[in-house]
Protein backbone atom coordinates (compact mmCIF):
# COMPACT_ATOMS: atom_id res chain seq x y z
CA UNK A 1 0.00 0.00 0.00
CA UNK A 2 2.97 2.29 0.96
CA UNK A 3 4.69 1.48 -2.42
CA UNK A 4 1.19 2.41 -4.60
CA UNK A 5 1.36 5.85 -2.49
CA UNK A 6 5.05 6.30 -3.18
CA UNK A 7 4.44 5.79 -6.90
CA UNK A 8 1.68 7.82 -7.14
CA UNK A 9 3.35 10.92 -5.30
CA UNK A 10 5.86 10.29 -7.79
CA UNK A 11 4.11 10.26 -10.67
CA UNK A 12 2.50 13.70 -9.62
CA UNK A 13 6.00 15.08 -9.01
CA UNK A 14 7.00 13.82 -12.21
CA UNK A 15 4.20 15.12 -13.86
CA UNK A 16 4.61 18.79 -12.32
CA UNK A 17 7.99 19.42 -13.26
CA UNK A 18 6.73 18.12 -16.55
CA UNK A 19 4.04 21.12 -17.13
CA UNK A 20 6.67 23.32 -15.31
CA UNK A 21 9.69 22.38 -18.30
CA UNK A 22 6.41 23.00 -21.46
CA UNK A 23 5.68 26.25 -19.44
CA UNK A 24 9.25 27.23 -19.52
CA UNK A 25 9.57 26.83 -22.97
CA UNK A 26 6.11 28.29 -23.78
CA UNK A 27 7.55 31.67 -22.01
CA UNK A 28 11.04 31.80 -23.42
CA UNK A 29 12.11 30.46 -20.41
CA UNK A 30 15.81 28.47 -19.97
CA UNK A 31 14.17 25.74 -22.05
CA UNK A 32 14.03 27.83 -24.75
CA UNK A 33 17.14 28.04 -27.27
CA UNK A 34 18.39 30.50 -29.67
CA UNK A 35 18.20 28.08 -31.98
CA UNK A 36 14.03 27.99 -31.56
CA UNK A 37 13.51 31.48 -31.21
CA UNK A 38 11.05 32.80 -31.70
CA UNK A 39 8.19 30.82 -30.69
CA UNK A 40 5.67 32.90 -29.48
CA UNK A 41 4.76 36.65 -30.40
CA UNK A 42 7.38 39.48 -30.43
CA UNK A 43 6.64 42.66 -28.04
CA UNK A 44 7.93 46.24 -30.25
CA UNK A 45 8.01 48.99 -27.73
CA UNK A 46 7.60 52.40 -29.65
CA UNK A 47 8.44 54.95 -27.39
CA UNK A 48 5.80 57.87 -28.92
CA UNK A 49 2.46 58.59 -28.89
CA UNK A 50 0.17 56.91 -32.03
CA UNK A 51 -0.08 58.62 -34.94
CA UNK A 52 3.52 60.15 -35.66
CA UNK A 53 5.87 59.58 -37.97
CA UNK A 54 7.59 57.20 -35.58
CA UNK A 55 4.33 54.74 -34.90
CA UNK A 56 3.60 55.14 -38.95
CA UNK A 57 6.63 53.70 -40.27
CA UNK A 58 7.29 51.39 -36.92
CA UNK A 59 4.18 49.67 -37.54
CA UNK A 60 4.58 48.97 -41.20
CA UNK A 61 8.13 47.52 -40.25
CA UNK A 62 6.40 44.72 -37.65
CA UNK A 63 3.60 44.41 -40.25
CA UNK A 64 6.01 43.08 -43.30
CA UNK A 65 8.87 41.12 -40.70
CA UNK A 66 6.29 39.27 -39.02
CA UNK A 67 6.19 37.45 -42.10
CA UNK A 68 9.47 36.71 -42.42
CA UNK A 69 9.76 35.29 -38.76
CA UNK A 70 6.46 33.67 -38.71
CA UNK A 71 5.69 35.12 -35.42
CA UNK A 72 3.41 38.10 -35.06
CA UNK A 73 4.35 41.51 -33.41
CA UNK A 74 2.37 43.54 -31.45
CA UNK A 75 3.03 47.86 -30.97
CA UNK A 76 2.98 48.84 -27.83
CA UNK A 77 2.93 52.67 -27.81
CA UNK A 78 4.96 53.93 -24.42
CA UNK A 79 5.09 57.67 -25.02
CA UNK A 80 6.53 60.28 -22.21
CA UNK A 81 9.41 62.64 -21.65
CA UNK A 82 11.26 62.77 -25.40
CA UNK A 83 10.75 58.81 -26.33
CA UNK A 84 12.47 58.25 -23.21
CA UNK A 85 10.34 56.67 -20.70
CA UNK A 86 9.65 53.34 -22.79
CA UNK A 87 13.03 53.21 -23.87
CA UNK A 88 14.31 52.99 -20.10
CA UNK A 89 11.66 50.49 -19.48
CA UNK A 90 13.23 48.48 -22.47
CA UNK A 91 16.42 48.86 -21.13
CA UNK A 92 15.51 46.68 -17.96
CA UNK A 93 13.65 44.17 -19.69
CA UNK A 94 14.92 40.33 -19.80
CA UNK A 95 17.47 40.11 -23.04
CA UNK A 96 15.36 37.48 -24.28
CA UNK A 97 14.41 38.49 -27.66
CA UNK A 98 11.00 39.13 -26.96
CA UNK A 99 10.85 42.94 -26.30
CA UNK A 100 12.20 44.78 -29.04
CA UNK A 101 12.16 48.85 -29.20
CA UNK A 102 12.43 51.18 -31.73
CA UNK A 103 15.11 53.94 -31.28
CA UNK A 104 16.26 57.16 -33.49
CA UNK A 105 18.84 60.18 -33.31
CA UNK A 106 16.06 61.59 -30.36
CA UNK A 107 17.65 59.26 -28.09
CA UNK A 108 21.00 60.46 -28.53
CA UNK A 109 20.41 64.12 -27.98
CA UNK A 110 17.98 63.11 -24.97
CA UNK A 111 21.10 61.40 -23.39
CA UNK A 112 23.59 64.49 -24.31
CA UNK A 113 20.86 67.13 -23.10
CA UNK A 114 21.02 64.97 -19.60
CA UNK A 115 17.56 64.17 -20.12
CA UNK A 116 18.03 60.31 -19.38
CA UNK A 117 20.89 58.26 -18.62
CA UNK A 118 20.59 55.77 -21.00
CA UNK A 119 21.91 56.36 -24.63
CA UNK A 120 21.75 54.20 -27.93
CA UNK A 121 24.79 51.82 -26.34
CA UNK A 122 22.26 50.74 -23.44
CA UNK A 123 20.73 48.62 -26.58
CA UNK A 124 21.91 45.84 -28.65
CA UNK A 125 21.32 47.37 -32.37
CA UNK A 126 19.53 45.37 -34.72
CA UNK A 127 18.63 47.30 -37.69
CA UNK A 128 18.18 50.73 -39.35
CA UNK A 129 15.02 50.27 -41.26
CA UNK A 130 13.71 53.51 -43.00
CA UNK A 131 15.08 57.06 -42.96
CA UNK A 132 12.45 59.74 -43.09
CA UNK A 133 13.46 62.88 -44.51
CA UNK A 134 12.12 66.16 -42.82
CA UNK A 135 10.17 69.29 -44.13
CA UNK A 136 9.71 72.75 -42.86
CA UNK A 137 5.93 73.32 -42.09
CA UNK A 138 4.18 76.26 -41.57
CA UNK A 139 0.71 77.48 -39.79
CA UNK A 140 -1.63 78.74 -43.04
CA UNK A 141 -2.32 81.42 -40.85
CA UNK A 142 1.65 82.86 -40.90
CA UNK A 143 0.79 84.57 -44.20
CA UNK A 144 4.13 82.90 -45.97
CA UNK A 145 4.47 80.45 -48.50
CA UNK A 146 7.78 80.23 -49.37
CA UNK A 147 11.04 79.95 -47.69
CA UNK A 148 12.06 83.33 -48.31
CA UNK A 149 8.90 85.07 -47.63
CA UNK A 150 9.27 82.80 -43.85
CA UNK A 151 12.78 84.07 -43.54
CA UNK A 152 11.95 87.71 -43.80
CA UNK A 153 9.01 87.64 -41.48
CA UNK A 154 11.40 85.58 -38.78
CA UNK A 155 13.42 88.49 -39.21
CA UNK A 156 11.31 91.15 -38.23
CA UNK A 157 8.88 88.48 -36.12
CA UNK A 158 10.16 86.23 -33.63
CA UNK A 159 8.59 82.41 -35.03
CA UNK A 160 7.31 79.76 -32.64
CA UNK A 161 8.69 76.27 -33.39
CA UNK A 162 6.61 73.38 -31.92
CA UNK A 163 9.11 70.40 -31.08
CA UNK A 164 10.28 67.83 -28.36
CA UNK A 165 12.56 69.77 -26.00
CA UNK A 166 14.55 66.78 -25.05
CA UNK A 167 14.64 65.00 -28.88
CA UNK A 168 16.54 65.78 -32.30
CA UNK A 169 13.72 69.07 -32.93
CA UNK A 170 15.73 70.96 -30.22
CA UNK A 171 18.66 70.62 -32.36
CA UNK A 172 17.30 71.27 -35.79
CA UNK A 173 15.77 74.49 -34.74
CA UNK A 174 18.41 75.70 -33.21
CA UNK A 175 20.47 74.38 -37.13
CA UNK A 176 17.60 76.95 -38.92
CA UNK A 177 17.33 79.47 -36.47
CA UNK A 178 21.33 80.43 -36.88
CA UNK A 179 21.55 79.25 -40.54
CA UNK A 180 18.41 81.44 -41.77
CA UNK A 181 19.31 84.01 -38.69
CA UNK A 182 15.88 84.40 -37.82
CA UNK A 183 14.26 85.10 -34.67
CA UNK A 184 12.70 82.04 -32.29
CA UNK A 185 11.68 80.33 -29.62
CA UNK A 186 11.15 76.53 -29.05
CA UNK A 187 7.73 76.20 -27.78
CA UNK A 188 8.04 72.16 -26.14
CA UNK A 189 5.69 69.28 -27.32
CA UNK A 190 5.85 65.83 -25.52
CA UNK A 191 5.60 64.24 -29.51
CA UNK A 192 5.50 65.26 -33.20
CA UNK A 193 1.89 64.49 -33.31
CA UNK A 194 1.17 66.94 -30.38
CA UNK A 195 2.80 69.70 -32.06
CA UNK A 196 1.50 68.73 -35.71
CA UNK A 197 -2.21 69.02 -33.68
CA UNK A 198 -0.72 72.45 -32.37
CA UNK A 199 0.27 73.85 -35.66
CA UNK A 200 -2.89 72.59 -37.50
CA UNK A 201 -4.49 74.59 -34.90
CA UNK A 202 -2.73 77.85 -35.26
CA UNK A 203 -1.03 78.07 -31.74
CA UNK A 204 2.19 77.70 -33.42
CA UNK A 205 3.97 79.11 -36.59
CA UNK A 206 6.00 76.58 -37.40
CA UNK A 207 7.49 73.05 -36.98
CA UNK A 208 10.21 70.58 -38.36
CA UNK A 209 7.94 67.86 -39.39
CA UNK A 210 7.86 64.33 -41.90
CA UNK A 211 5.25 63.97 -44.53
CA UNK A 212 3.35 60.59 -43.03
CA UNK A 213 2.49 62.34 -40.22
CA UNK A 214 1.67 66.15 -41.16
CA UNK A 215 0.92 65.09 -45.16
CA UNK A 216 -2.87 64.83 -44.53
CA UNK A 217 -3.10 68.45 -42.68
CA UNK A 218 -1.36 70.08 -45.76
CA UNK A 219 -3.77 68.45 -48.24
CA UNK A 220 -6.26 70.12 -45.91
CA UNK A 221 -5.31 73.57 -46.02
CA UNK A 222 -3.88 73.63 -42.29
CA UNK A 223 -0.26 74.17 -42.83
CA UNK A 224 2.13 74.55 -45.81
CA UNK A 225 5.64 72.83 -46.57
CA UNK A 226 8.04 75.55 -47.47
CA UNK A 227 11.29 73.32 -47.62
CA UNK A 228 12.87 69.77 -47.19
CA UNK A 229 16.11 69.09 -45.49
CA UNK A 230 17.23 66.68 -48.22
CA UNK A 231 19.78 67.06 -51.14
CA UNK A 232 17.40 66.96 -53.72
CA UNK A 233 13.63 67.47 -54.04
CA UNK A 234 11.34 64.43 -52.93
CA UNK A 235 9.11 62.47 -55.14
CA UNK A 236 6.60 62.89 -52.70
CA UNK A 237 6.45 66.17 -52.51
CA UNK A 238 8.10 67.52 -55.94
CA UNK A 239 6.99 71.29 -55.70
CA UNK A 240 8.46 71.68 -52.33
CA UNK A 241 12.37 73.19 -52.55
CA UNK A 242 15.52 72.15 -50.34
CA UNK A 243 16.96 74.33 -48.47
CA UNK A 244 19.94 73.74 -50.70
CA UNK A 245 18.65 75.09 -53.39
CA UNK A 246 17.71 77.94 -51.51
CA UNK A 247 21.55 78.88 -50.49
CA UNK A 248 21.40 77.09 -46.97
CA UNK A 249 23.51 74.02 -45.89
CA UNK A 250 20.47 72.76 -43.95
CA UNK A 251 20.11 68.50 -44.00
CA UNK A 252 17.72 66.97 -41.52
CA UNK A 253 16.63 63.67 -41.98
CA UNK A 254 15.85 60.91 -39.39
CA UNK A 255 17.42 57.04 -39.54
CA UNK A 256 14.51 54.77 -37.31
CA UNK A 257 16.24 51.36 -36.31
CA UNK A 258 15.72 48.73 -33.80
CA UNK A 259 17.82 47.41 -30.75
CA UNK A 260 17.22 44.93 -28.34
CA UNK A 261 18.06 45.40 -24.41
CA UNK A 262 22.04 44.65 -24.11
CA UNK A 263 22.83 41.40 -23.41
CA UNK A 264 20.68 39.44 -26.01
CA UNK A 265 22.23 36.70 -27.29
CA UNK A 266 24.01 37.35 -30.93
CA UNK A 267 21.92 34.30 -32.32
CA UNK A 268 18.55 36.45 -31.86
CA UNK A 269 19.82 39.36 -33.39
CA UNK A 270 20.88 37.52 -35.85
CA UNK A 271 17.61 36.08 -36.66
CA UNK A 272 16.03 39.13 -36.55
CA UNK A 273 18.48 41.28 -38.79
CA UNK A 274 18.12 38.44 -40.92
CA UNK A 275 13.99 38.73 -41.04
CA UNK A 276 14.50 42.92 -41.21
CA UNK A 277 16.88 42.45 -44.26
CA UNK A 278 14.59 40.04 -46.08
CA UNK A 279 12.02 42.87 -45.44
CA UNK A 280 13.87 45.65 -46.60
CA UNK A 281 14.20 43.77 -50.15
CA UNK A 282 10.74 43.39 -50.04
CA UNK A 283 8.83 45.68 -52.50
CA UNK A 284 5.58 45.85 -50.70
CA UNK A 285 7.42 47.04 -47.96
CA UNK A 286 9.56 49.53 -49.89
CA UNK A 287 6.40 50.65 -51.61
CA UNK A 288 4.72 51.08 -48.21
CA UNK A 289 7.41 53.00 -46.30
CA UNK A 290 7.78 55.78 -50.31
CA UNK A 291 3.80 56.32 -49.34
CA UNK A 292 4.38 58.22 -46.15
CA UNK A 293 7.19 60.15 -47.80
CA UNK A 294 9.96 58.41 -46.54
CA UNK A 295 12.77 55.78 -47.72
CA UNK A 296 14.09 52.46 -46.77
CA UNK A 297 17.65 52.29 -45.40
CA UNK A 298 18.53 49.38 -44.06
CA UNK A 299 21.88 48.72 -42.28
CA UNK A 300 22.58 45.40 -40.19
CA UNK A 301 23.95 45.51 -36.62
CA UNK A 302 27.22 46.35 -37.32
CA UNK A 303 26.86 48.55 -39.88
CA UNK A 304 24.28 50.46 -37.77
CA UNK A 305 26.14 50.77 -34.78
CA UNK A 306 29.30 52.35 -36.34
CA UNK A 307 26.25 54.71 -37.66
CA UNK A 308 25.37 55.38 -34.33
CA UNK A 309 29.24 55.87 -32.74
CA UNK A 310 29.30 58.43 -35.79
CA UNK A 311 26.11 60.34 -35.04
CA UNK A 312 26.69 60.06 -31.07
CA UNK A 313 30.01 62.15 -31.31
CA UNK A 314 28.31 64.66 -34.08
CA UNK A 315 24.99 65.00 -31.21
CA UNK A 316 27.12 65.54 -28.36
CA UNK A 317 29.37 68.26 -29.62
CA UNK A 318 26.19 70.22 -30.83
CA UNK A 319 24.54 69.67 -27.63
CA UNK A 320 27.42 70.79 -25.98
CA UNK A 321 27.09 73.83 -27.99
CA UNK A 322 23.42 74.58 -26.27
CA UNK A 323 24.99 74.06 -22.60
CA UNK A 324 27.34 77.38 -23.17
CA UNK A 325 24.60 79.77 -24.51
Amino acid sequence: MKMKKKSFKTALMMGALSLSALGLAACGGEEETAEDYPTREIEMVIPWSPGGGSDIEGRIVTEHTQENLDENFVVINLPGVGGTVGLEELAEDEPNGYRLGQIHEGLLVAHHTDITEINYDSFEPIASMSSSDQILAVSSNLGVDTLEEFVEYGQNEEIRFGGTVSGIPRVWVEQLGQELDINYNLVGYEGLSEAIQALAGGHIDAAIVDYSSAGDFVEAGHMKFIAVGTQERVDAMPDVPTFTENGYDISMSINRGYVAPAGTDPAIIETLAAAFEETANDQAYIDAINNVGSSVNFMGPEEYREYLDSQNEIIAEIAAGLEEE
